[in-house]
């Protein structure tokens, strides 16, 4: 994944307007994922995770507060005379977890139970969250398609993923063992699909804009989503969350759904605010890949079993 990922970047790039018609495919590639997921979980998995709050209270804090505000002050900071454009940096953190998070904490282990439950509760309060973020650190108000908003969670995620979890529960997990492990695989190619397509539904608007002038706002993009892994990390360890909680609120707090940041950008505010969800786009599943690799490696994860086992 680690290689792939950039290289569908890349395709996604080369191959733009020719492919951005796969558009439409995008929402079946999801549903075929979470429906996967689904049936490697069981209803009583999915009530531990509600019964134990502690990692979906982390999130928020993590997901709703440090994240912004670290976007807010970077931003700030570095673009000072530019308003639009930090505008789109907190635009980058404002809106909901990704969707994709939790095909890279299957990937690397994490807690499935947990990233689709985070992805439920913050779809959920997006629309709420979303509106306010933007106008406390933009200083701007927007209006927001809630119900659309909702409407695209249950068909993207909750429907396919209770009927995945149902087929595991009622079956007693017989499907889970003889069918899901062959269907991991296709989150995978799924996963590498979406990037192609994804990028290349923004390919024109990058290449349109290129120039020297832009190297700052791709440098700040990759750096403000390297960052999110970084604190992510820690504030997971300093909630003393074991390995799979740790790789499912890293993932679920850095992450973001910047499609949707890109419609919100495009709709309500000017060009240039574009710019920084539009390399965002670019660099977030690569930095995923990257930044997976540093913090779970196999070589990191043998050295972490060690330290877990009783002297």
């Amino acid at each position: 994944m680690p290689a792939l990922t950039p290289i569908g970047v890349i395709a996604g790039l080369l191959l733009g307007s020719r492919i951005v018609s796969l558009t439409s495919l995008t929402p079946a590639l999801f549903i075929t994922v979470t429906f996967i997921g689904g049936l490697g979980i069981s209803t009583a998995e999915f009530a531990a995770v509600i019964k134990r709050p502690k990692a979906l209270l982390v999130f928020l804090l993590g997901s709703l507060v440090i994240m912004p505000v670290v976007a807010w002050l970077f931003a700030s900071v570095a673009f000072r005379s530019d308003p639009e454009v930090r505008i789109g940096f907190i635009l980058l953190t404002a809106i909901p977890t990704a969707i994709t998070g939790y095909l890279w904490s299957s990937i690397h282990k994490g807690n499935e139970p947990l990233s689709l439950t985070i992805i439920l509760i913050g779809t959920l309060v997006a629309p709420l969250t979303t509106v306010w973020l933007i106008q406390l650190l933009g200083g701007v108000s927007v209006a927001i398609d809630s119900r659309s908003m909702m409407a695209s969670l249950f068909s993207l995620v909750v429907i396919p993923t209770a009927a995945g979890s149902a087929i595991n529960t009622i079956s007693h997990g017989t499907v889970t063992k003889s069918i899901a492990p062959s269907l991991k695989p296709f989150s995978k190619i799924a996963l590498v699909l979406i990037v192609v397509i994804n990028t290349a539904s923004v390919s024109e608007q990058l290449l349109a804009s290129l120039s020297w002038s832009y190297l700052g706002i791709a440098l700040s993009s990759l750096a403000l989503a390297v960052s999110g892994y970084l604190i992510a990390s820690v504030v997971a360890r300093l909630f003393r969350f074991g390995r799979e909680e740790t790789v499912s609120l890293t993932f679920a707090i850095a992450m973001r759904n910047i499609s949707a940041s890109l419609v919100l950008a495009i709709q309500y505010f000017p060009p240039a605010t574009a710019l920084p969800i539009i390399f965002g786009i670019v660099f977030q599943q690569s930095t995923a890949a990257f930044m997976a690799n540093v913090l779970w490696s196999p070589s990191r994860y043998q050295t972490l079993l060690a330290k877990e086992q009783p002297s």
